[in-house]
């Protein structure tokens, strides 16, 4: 079976999603109003990120399947994990998981609080 790394590259995820908002608390650059939008982004950026990772591990098995798994060439269905405990969305010969549309409604809205009024001048 394949080897799924969720919660090793969970890690990666953080340190990337959140690198602006860290550097921006250690060196102090920027007022709390940016520190907070650095946070909505980090937040917005993490969420997409998990996203984006676990979707794309179903493409993997669907594009490159492994004779040893029986749902190689596949893409999700919902006796998949990751449909399995919130449910999911049946497109035709495949399922949307159900948390992947709340995932990507939050990171909108994450990305949202972290942009708006950017191009606004703030003295």
């Amino acid at each position: 079976m394949y080897q799924y790394h969720i919660f090793p590259m969970f890690f990666i995820f953080i340190l990337i999603s959140f690198a602006a908002l860290i550097d921006d608390m250690t060196l102090k650059v920027f007022g709390k109003n940016k520190r907070r939008k650095a946070l909505f982004l980090g937040c917005a950026t993490l969420i997409s990120a998990i996203v984006v990772e676990d979707f794309a591990w179903f493409v993997n098995r669907w594009l490159v399947p492994l004779d040893s798994d029986p749902k190689g060439g596949l893409l999700m269905q919902y006796s998949d994990w990751t449909s399995m405990h919130i449910g999911a969305i049946n497109v035709g010969n495949f399922v949307i998981p159900i948390w992947y549309v709340f995932a990507i409604g939050l990171a909108a809205v994450a990305y949202y609080a972290a942009f708006r009024k950017h191009d606004m001048v703030q003295l």
